[in-house]
């Protein structure tokens, strides 16, 4: 029951990862970018930290 305990917070802490990150993003490009706030750039600032967050993940390196 731990294992699947620790997969569930591992999984949640991944979200929460991608969440920051999209913040951070959705910041920079309304500040000093400019860019119109609106949900369209919140939700594509996720998407496009979560999966920058799963290449880094699946990284070689």
């Amino acid at each position: 029951m731990s294992e699947l305990r620790n997969e569930i917070l591992l999984r949640l802490s991944k979200l929460v990862a991608a969440g920051i990150v999209a913040a951070i993003l959705y910041l920079i490009a309304v500040g000093p970018v400019g860019a119109a706030p609106s949900f369209e750039l919140a939700a594509l600032c996720w998407i496009s930290a979560a999966v920058a967050l799963l290449l880094g993940e699946s990284s070689p390196i």
